[in-house]
């Protein structure tokens, strides 16, 4: 029989799971759409000369950091112990993970929704409309960068990332999944936690369009991601080593 402290925990993993799975699918869609030639386009140095033009695309631009700052916040500050020690004296513990993912789905939507496209300067444009082998190449490019994204959660252990596998255990009288992880896993959860950069990297700058609101969140995040990720030697002599211990195992199966 499940507690109530329990059953609250499961509702939130619930909704994590769905938070997640959903912001993450309109942000797949809103990066990989193709943009049409804006009949605006202008080069820089007009858009430069132009005053009225030049303040509504500051305009948007400022807009467009407020939201992606607040998700960068979010996802920072609610990662700190004073956060984490909250949620225990809440006996909110289990939830946390959970708790986390909802508030990074919800800044994330709130994002796309209020988003701003810069009706001026582009930096690059490819017709992909005209051409159905270039259409096919940024699908490809962007569906191949999810399917790693996906395949590295799935080796992070998504269930506990989701936070499902905390309820889980804990409903079994289990310790905290985290704690069946060895010293280095915890190591490099502590300094990675998100899969693949590169995969990431390939969905915020390959676009048709490279326009001055998308230019703005494709720095930042990956600024961001670059200074998250803090990985050392030590983790890459991991992986390094669970690589190879896996292709053992797969060679000893298929013999």
């Amino acid at each position: 029989m499940m507690s109530f402290r329990q059953i609250v925990c499961f509702i939130l993993s619930l909704l994590s799971f769905i938070s997640v799975f959903y912001s993450v699918g309109r942000l797949a869609l809103f990066l990989a759409a193709p943009v049409q030639r804006n009949s605006k386009d202008v080069l820089l140095q007009n858009l430069l000369d132009d005053q009225s033009l030049l303040k509504v695309t500051l305009f948007s631009l400022l807009f467009n950091a407020i939201w992606i700052v607040l998700f960068v916040l979010q996802h920072s500050f609610m990662k700190t112990e004073a956060v984490k020690n909250v949620w225990r004296k809440l006996g909110l513990e289990l939830a946390e993970r959970s708790i986390y993912n909802i508030c990074s789905a919800y800044c994330l939507l709130i994002l796309l929704k209020n988003w701003k496209t810069t009706q001026s300067y582009q930096l690059w444009f490819v017709d992909v409309q005209s051409s159905s082998t270039l259409w096919w190449t940024f699908v490809a490019a962007h569906i191949l960068s999810w399917v790693v994204v996906y395949a590295g959660s799935l080796l992070m252990d998504l269930p506990e990332m989701i936070g499902l596998k905390q309820i889980y255990y804990d409903v079994n009288d289990l310790a905290p999944p985290m704690s069946y992880k060895s010293r280095e896993l915890r190591s490099l959860y502590n300094r990675m936690r998100h899969p693949s950069f590169v995969g990431l990297s390939v969905v915020l700058w390959i676009t048709n369009c490279m326009s001055l609101d998308r230019l703005l969140l494709a720095v930042i995040w990956t600024a961001y991601m670059y200074l998250s990720w803090n990985t050392n030697r030590t983790d890459l002599e991991y992986q390094k080593y669970q690589l190879s211990r896996k292709k053992v195992e797969l060679a000893g199966v298929s013999e």
